[in-house]
């Protein structure tokens, strides 16, 4: 979490700037679980201005904001915020938004089908024999197939994705064996072997159509 004096501050700022009536701190900031690396992800509201994206250096950390206007209907990638923190709020805005994020949480993704499963299996296994080809793109597809793994490992399993800190941790839980098969395959100089096994993990529950 910051420090008080902190979020003092940013609030300030999103009010005297941006002219926010809510906001709300989310991440590993608002988990407790930040290093030294983390940014500070919000997300806010105002009457007027319409949308906006910050994405800046202040006060020597970086500030991930997004600005949403009052009447925006909340986004599928809205689920990010779960279990977030009021940094202040008009009436009970930023309390409402949670509860409504936090009952989508908690219904659970939409769940993918058999043939979209399969589908995406079926690119995974083409995008590894292209990364094996040995050239700048192939190195480029080993890295989109690996980005790409870890968001397929819960949806394929009609889980929430909730971006790699969380996702790592989740896979720990559930399964060892997966976890250490995607640390193999996640470091710099893993081999097509290692991937291939991180490819299986994905998706062994699930057979091409």
């Amino acid at each position: 979490m910051l420090d008080n004096d902190v979020l003092i501050n940013l609030s300030a700022e999103l009010h005297r700037t941006y002219d926010c009536h809510t906001a709300i701190l989310y991440g590993s900031r608002a988990r407790d679980d930040w290093d030294a690396t983390s940014d500070i992800d919000v997300i806010a509201f105002r009457d007027a201005g319409g949308r906006q994206r910050v994405a800046s250096l202040w006060n020597g950390l970086y500030l991930d904001m997004f600005i949403h206007a009052t009447n925006d209907e909340a986004e599928p990638d809205w689920i990010r915020i779960h279990g977030g923190r009021v940094l202040f709020q008009r009436d009970a805005f930023g309390d409402q938004v949670l509860t409504e994020v936090s009952a989508r949480f908690h219904a659970g993704p939409e769940q993918l089908s058999e043939s979209e499963i399969a589908i995406r299996r079926a690119w995974a296994e083409k995008m590894l024999r292209r990364a094996g080809k040995g050239d700048t793109e192939g190195d480029y597809r080993r890295h989109w197939l690996l980005f790409s793994l870890l968001e397929d490992y819960f949806a394929v399993r009609g889980q929430w994705y909730l971006g790699p800190k969380q996702a790592l941790r989740a896979m720990e839980g559930v399964s060892e064996k997966h976890c250490e098969v995607f640390k193999s395959a996640l470091r710099p100089e893993a081999s097509l072997e290692a991937i291939e096994e991180a490819v299986a993990a994905t998706f062994e529950l699930y057979a091409v159509f």
